[in-house]
């Protein structure tokens, strides 16, 4: 959560930040994370979108927009480019991404994570 709310503190406020790792490795965490740094609006709670696909949440710097497409590969996520952050969950194959985050889990300790951060920007 920490290294989020660190990044969520370099964003401009339309970037698109593709998130990668295996099941449970802490994606919606990370965006847990950038919601807290983005300064997310009283009353509203970070939740996978895996059922819903897509998540809104208003922070002060505009919509932080949650994808997830895990179930649903064909989200056209180039709608949402431009109204806000865009934070995708299983973004290993979409085009554009300014930020690309791989989270590993680590097999010597289940709470350690390895967290790689790459700008386009």
């Amino acid at each position: 959560m920490e290294v989020a709310r660190e990044l969520a503190e370099t964003l401009r406020g339309k970037e698109v930040i593709c998130l990668e790792g295996e099941l449970g490795a802490g994606k919606t965490t990370f965006v847990r994370g950038l919601a807290e740094g983005l300064g997310i609006r009283e009353g509203y709670q970070v939740r996978s979108p895996t059922f819903t696909l897509v998540n809104v949440y208003p922070t002060r710097m505009g919509d932080l927009i949650h994808i997830d497409l895990y179930r649903a590969k064909d989200v056209e996520v180039e709608e949402f480019i431009g109204q806000g952050i865009v934070a995708v969950e299983w973004g290993e194959d979409v085009e554009g991404c300014d930020i690309r985050v791989r989270i590993e889990t680590s097999e010597l300790d289940p709470e350690m994570r390895r967290i790689v951060v790459i700008t386009y920007y």
